[in-house]
């Protein structure tokens, strides 16, 4: 029975119990059923009564998989592990939890004693744990310095669609009723499954239309009514060449515009300068396309365009332009907070002691790497978008935070924690990646199995699956109703034969506090202290809400701006088209921050760099999602890797032909950064003149001391992506993943 004494659903089988949980599998989190025997999990299925998923798990939950792959996965961590010997040696000693809490705390106090707060750094990756907690407990510490990919995912739309709106609505899309969804750069179908069959039951049930843009003709596109096969990273000239098409043919929601919107004439001028015929040469989308599917956009209503990494985050130097030029789609066709578009959610309602953003002081604020850089995503940012949209949380910029590591400028920043990240596989220019981790004096990664970050550490501690911990379940992006479900912690530690000492997020975040002095901040030694501080206002505890209530389901409101004294929680408490807020941080920072969208070719392209001119004549994507994988995790040998055992890029076959590469031959792909090894799938699905390369890939079974890190060097994509911050997005600090300049060749005999 699990330690928070909920009751479980009936069962009359003895020894049997079954319990609510929320997969956290990604981020759309399914209610599942999680059945128990003798306290071992037998079984996990949808949850009928979840008014999220009604049942629905993808094929991830199927067949045992996640049980055997993961939760008892016998490679998983089990003892905190305390470095033996050098820096990535491979060696390692059992100690108990006191012993790493007692030693990590000392430490930290040492080197904040000795090089100040800021000296500590934080990152996170897929932020699949209370992401709130890191930020207090930094915040508390006094270090600014938390950062991760969300500059890269995600985080970005955070911080620019509310520079637009004054809130986040891209992961709030009405997907089942809408009369056209646009799946730009994502690809549901191979990452969150849930949200493809929404898509696919509201064409079935009320015949939407489908629009999707990706270079890729992916499992989505093959399914569209429209399909846009853009050159990698051009997406922000589309965007533009769409804008002008629907402001050109008169097709934009004038009631919207006229009433709710600033800047409409400056965007009118500068989207005058992207005509269809020059879009198309640029992107190589065909011109009666582009008009195609911005009439169908501005006409067929209502029509969401919900959140797609790859279409805007990764863009490098136009990452603000594309997400932007997104935003301002929505806006133009007045698909904002409309029934069938994307919803404006109010600001996060979490108390301000969940981030402590306020305890920490300005002087530490102004210390955060990449502020005087790049500020959108930084305190500078903050401080500014903060007055009108406080949910939103800042970043340190990653590649200037490993050079900190490294380097030591601005400052040194020596100490580092991990979790929900395995910033070796998850971040460009992996060999500077690695020499900053190198050069650290404390390297503590939370996680549920050894990687080759956790390779690199001082120690590295095992975590609790979403199974092992307790939850106040809420989707984090890509919700039909805003369901809020109660969730057990089905498997206690050392339950059911597991014999796996894990402590959960919360466990590892007070377990360092309570010996840093901030035992008085935080709600008390378990997860369940602050869930129930959590649930307080509304007379529940986590408890009572799993036994009594179970799920909550938000009431929708649409067209809220239409309410009296409605105001957008933007400075002109309007749309802004052309962003005041940009442009008061281009006047406080002295930067050239372009208040309305633009294009210029990638960093990383042969535009910019005519010496690769013939030597690197493929244009390479990086990151597409691929089932069963999700990001760098389930490479463990198991029913996972078993279904997708190697690595893979994408070649088109005349490409393939011209190059003597037949499928399945491991072959060098190779940038101005260095080279790394896949096997060749051929496929129609890409242009000749593109590849698509697989992310986040090393090998478990491979030797883990330095320099093998598990094989990361071998096909680690991250390897050949540069991170220069001359290449990055000037306002977010968004790097490149998509639209590198690239070269494909066979590997030798011996070479693989």
């Amino acid at each position: 029975m699990a330690d928070n004494t909920v009751e479980t659903v009936a069962t009359d089988e003895e020894g049997v119990e079954v319990l609510r949980a929320g997969c956290f599998f990604c981020h759309v989190r399914c209610g599942v059923l999680v059945t128990k025997k003798n306290g071992r999990i037998i079984d996990i299925k949808g949850d009928p009564d979840c008014p999220h998923n009604k049942g629905f798990v993808c094929s991830r939950l199927e067949k045992g998989r996640y049980l055997e792959g993961f939760v008892y996965n016998p490679n998983r961590l089990r003892r905190p592990l305390k470095r033996a010997g050098e820096r990535g040696g491979g060696q390692w000693e059992e100690i108990t939890w006191d012993q790493a809490f007692d030693e990590i705390a000392a430490k930290l106090a040492e080197l904040r004693d000795k090089y100040g707060a800021e000296t500590l750094a934080f990152t996170e990756g897929t932020a699949r744990t209370w992401s709130w907690l890191h930020y207090k407990f930094t915040n508390l510490f006094g270090s600014p310095n938390t950062g991760g990919n969300g500059t890269i995912c995600y985080s970005s739309d955070m911080w620019l669609e509310p520079c637009t709106y004054g809130g986040f609505c891209s992961d709030k899309s009405d997907w089942v009723n809408a009369d056209l969804v646009i799946l730009w750069g994502r690809n549901t179908d191979a990452s969150e499954p849930l949200l493809w069959d929404w898509v696919t039951t509201n064409r079935k049930d009320r015949g939407a239309k489908l629009m999707v843009i990706d270079p890729r003709c992916s499992e989505v596109a093959q399914q569209a009514d429209l399909w846009l096969q853009l050159r990698p990273g051009t997406d922000a000239a589309l965007a533009l060449g769409m804008i002008n098409v629907i402001i050109q043919e008169d097709l934009y929601d004038h009631e919207f515009v006229d009433e709710w919107c600033v800047g409409f004439d400056k965007l009118a001028e500068r989207a005058a300068e992207y005509p269809v015929d020059k879009v198309a040469e640029i992107t190589w989308v065909p011109a009666e396309k582009i008009v195609q599917a911005a009439r169908m956009y501005a006409t067929i209503k209502p029509a969401c365009l919900p959140w797609g990494q790859k279409g805007g985050d990764a863009n490098g130097i136009n990452a603000t332009s594309t997400i932007r030029a997104k935003a301002i789609l929505r806006a133009i066709t007045g698909n904002i907070d409309r029934k069938g578009g994307d919803l404006l959610a109010p600001p996060s309602r979490f108390p301000p002691s969940f981030y402590e953003h306020y305890a920490l002081p300005q002087e530490q604020r102004d210390k955060m790497i990449g502020n005087d850089r790049f500020p959108g995503l930084t305190y500078k940012g903050w401080d500014i978008i903060s007055q009108a949209y406080p949910s939103f949380y800042p970043y340190a910029n990653a590649p200037l935070l490993f050079r900190a590591m490294r380097d030591g400028d601005p400052y040194p920043v020596k100490a580092l924690i991990v979790q929900a990240d395995n910033p070796v596989v998850a971040f460009s220019n992996t060999k500077l990646v690695v020499e900053a981790l190198m050069n650290l004096e404390l390297l503590v990664v939370h996680d549920y199995f050894m990687t080759p970050t956790g390779a690199l550490a001082d120690y590295v501690l095992p975590a609790a699956t979403w199974l092992e911990r307790p939850d106040n379940c809420y989707t984090v992006m890509n919700h039909r109703p805003m369901y809020f479900g109660a969730q057990a912690r089905v498997l206690d530690r050392f339950e059911g034969g597991a014999d796996i000492d894990f402590r959960d997020d919360y466990e590892f975040f007070y377990g360092l506090a309570s010996r840093l002095g901030q035992t008085e901040q935080w709600w008390g030694p378990k997860a369940e202290d602050m869930l129930d501080f959590q649930l307080a206002p509304m007379g529940l505890t986590h408890e009572k809400f799993y036994n009594d209530v179970k799920y909550m389901v938000g009431q929708k409101k649409f067209e809220k701006y239409k309410e009296p004294g409605y105001k957008f929680l933007t400075p002109s408490g309007k749309v802004e088209l052309y962003s005041s807020v940009i442009e008061k941080l281009s006047e406080e920072i002295g930067g050239n921050f372009d208040p309305l969208p633009f294009f210029e070719y990638p960093g990383l392209s042969v535009e910019k760099h005519p010496e690769w001119e013939g030597e690197y004549p493929l244009v390479m994507i990086a990151g597409a999602r691929f089932m069963p994988c999700y990001h760098s995790e389930h490479r463990q040998p198991g029913p996972y890797r078993d279904l997708h055992p190697d690595p893979i890029f994408d070649i088109h076959p005349d490409t393939a032909i011209d190059l003597d590469i037949r499928d399945g031959d491991w072959c060098w792909i190779e940038t101005a950064v260095g080279r790394i090894k896949q096997r060749a799938r051929k496929t129609s699905s890409v242009d000749p003149r593109v590849i698509s390369v697989q992310h986040d890939w090393w090998f478990p079974e491979k030797e883990e001391a330095y320099p093998s890190l598990f094989g990361v060097f071998e096909s680690s994509v991250n390897v050949i992506l540069d991170d220069d911050p001359d290449s990055l997005d000037q306002l977010i600090g968004a790097w490149q993943q998509t639209g590198v300049a690239a070269k494909v060749y066979r590997c030798a005999e011996g070479e693989y």
